[in-house]
C-alpha cells in the first residue's frame, strides 16, 4: 500500500512537473505524455471530497450545501465558446496559481486578497493520480460548447 502511495505521489508530481516546465518555457508543451481516461461519476466523488464545493458552483450539479460562505464563488462548467481543454482543467487542478484570470484576480483584491496567488489548495501530496483524473474527466463533461452564429458574415455573441 505505502509503495501505491509513494508511486501515485510520483506520478502526479512528475506529471506536473512536465505541465509547469512546458508551460513555462517558450517551447512547445510536453508531448506524447498522456493519462488514463477518469470517470465521470467518481470524478464528482473527488470533486466532493476535497471540498472544491465550497468554493466552485457547477450549474446542473447536485452539490452538498456549504457550511460556510467564501468571499465569493468561481462557477465551473456551463456554456461556453471555448472549452477549456484537458491539459488546462489539469493544470488548473496541479497549479493554480499557473493561470488567474484578470476577472478572478480583482475579485481576488476586492476580498483583500494577494492576486497573484489562488486561494485554491494544493493537492499533489494527497491526490491519487486516479483521483486526478477523475476530477479532470469530471470537469471536462461539465462544459458545453456553443456553436457561433453568424449573419450575413458578421459573428454574432450568444
Amino acid at each position: 500500500m505505502q509503495i501505491k502511495t509513494v508511486l501515485n505521489t510520483t506520478i502526479v508530481l512528475m506529471a506536473g512537473l512536465s505541465i509547469l516546465l512546458g508551460a513555462c518555457s517558450k517551447e512547445q508543451p510536453v508531448r506524447n505524455f498522456v493519462l488514463p481516461k477518469g470517470n465521470v461519476e467518481q470524478g464528482r466523488e473527488v470533486f466532493i471530497a476535497f471540498n472544491c464545493y465550497r468554493c466552485h458552483d457547477i450549474a446542473g450539479v447536485d452539490l452538498p450545501e456549504r457550511n460556510m460562505e467564501p468571499p465569493f464563488i468561481v462557477e465551473l462548467g456551463g456554456k461556453v465558446m471555448r472549452v477549456k481543454d484537458y491539459g488546462e482543467l489539469l493544470t488548473a487542478v496541479v497549479y493554480p496559481d499557473h493561470v488567474i484570470s484578470p476577472n478572478y484576480k480583482t475579485k481576488l483584491e476586492q476580498a483583500g486578497r494577494n492576486p497573484d496567488q489562488s486561494p485554491m489548495p494544493y493537492f499533489g501530496d494527497i491526490m491519487t493520480v486516479t483521483e486526478l483524473t477523475d476530477l479532470v474527466e469530471f470537469l471536462h463533461a461539465q462544459y458545453t460548447r456553443l456553436q457561433p452564429t453568424y449573419y450575413r458574415g458578421h459573428y454574432l455573441q450568444p
